[in-house]
Formats: structure tokens, C-alpha cells, sequence
């Protein structure tokens, strides 16, 4: 008798436990996940006033090193530049994440994120990790991502509605018309 109560003990405590990751399995797939175009967010992010100044800035170095005839850092500098302006064509242009964007405004994720109703941010380029939300709610939540980094203006706004109205080039598409000049 005492080995009956016992099993019917340890079976309904199994229920217990069992019942819990039935439910947290349900609840996450109800969740809520925002999806962003990265290639907006990285032209908001490079439009941004902070982007501007850091631009103008080594810019400025750069003319600062030719006009004193020192070829040694302005080919470094030069260098620099034109890394920046080709990570900028692939990450507005083509697929590549928008990393860097997204650091800058890491302390304001979670009030978008609140704002919105999601429980996690991922670019809508991301296969893989959208792949984790198969079940979830997409929330698209470019625009709010834009205006962490600026105020558009209405030519702004057009470019930003072209990029997303537009496919991306394909990355290896993107690098290729970089190496060739093209963009």
C-alpha cells in the first residue's frame, strides 16, 4: 500500500514539473520579437550628428597630413576612410549587419524594445537567428531604431522609404562592385 501512495506521490510530482516547462514552452511562443532593415538603421546611424563629427574629424586629419606632405599617414588615413566608406556601402547597400549602429544605442535597446512590446531586437536580413522565433510575432521596428540616431528630414524620410522599399545587393554582389570602384 505504501508503495501505491508513493508512486501516485511521485507521479503527480511529475506532473508538477512537468506541467511548468509545458507552459514557458507555450508563453515563448507567443513572444514578441522586433525586426529592423539594418541598411536603414546604418544610414540613420551614419547621417547621425556624432557620425558626422567623427567623419569631419578624420577627414580633416587626413587633409592635415597631405597638406603637411606627410604620404606615410595620409595613405593610412586614406585607408581608414575608405574601410569606413565600404563597410557604410555594405551595410546600407547589401545584407551586413549593422553592428556598430546598434552599440552606439545599446542603452536605449531596452525602452525600444519596452516601447514596442518585444523581447529581443534582430536585423531582418538574419536568417539564422530569426530562425529562433519561428512561432514568434514579428514586429517591425526600423523607424523607431532610425530615430534613436536622428530626426529625419523629408528627403531623408524618401531615402529611407527607397532602401526599404528596395532588395538589398546581395553581400558578395556588394563586395565585388567595391573591389571593382563601383560603389
Amino acid at each position: 500500500m505504501k508503495w501505491k501512495l508513493g508512486a501516485i506521490w511521485l507521479w503527480f510530482g511529475c506532473l508538477t514539473v512537468v506541467t511548468p516547462v509545458r507552459s514557458a514552452e507555450t508563453n515563448a511562443a507567443a513572444r514578441r520579437v522586433g525586426v529592423y532593415d539594418s541598411r536603414v538603421v546604418a544610414y540613420a546611424w551614419f547621417l547621425s550628428d556624432a557620425q558626422q563629427t567623427t567623419l569631419k574629424e578624420k577627414v580633416a586629419t587626413a587633409q592635415a597630413a597631405k597638406q603637411a606632405g606627410d604620404e606615410t599617414k595620409l595613405k593610412k588615413y586614406s585607408a581608414a576612410l575608405r574601410a569606413l566608406q565600404d563597410q557604410m556601402h555594405r551595410e546600407v547597400f547589401s545584407t551586413a549587419p549593422a553592428d556598430e549602429a546598434m552599440t552606439v544605442i545599446k542603452g536605449r535597446i531596452p525602452a525600444i524594445e519596452k516601447a514596442a512590446g518585444v523581447t529581443d531586437l534582430v536585423s531582418k536580413w538574419d536568417e539564422p537567428s530569426l530562425n529562433n522565433y519561428k512561432s514568434a510575432e514579428k514586429v517591425d521596428v526600423t523607424d523607431e531604431l532610425a530615430r534613436a540616431f536622428l530626426k529625419p528630414t523629408e528627403k531623408q524620410l524618401k531615402v529611407i522609404e527607397g532602401i526599404k522599399k528596395s532588395d538589398p545587393l546581395p553581400l558578395e554582389k556588394c563586395n565585388e562592385l567595391i573591389r571593382e570602384g563601383k560603389i
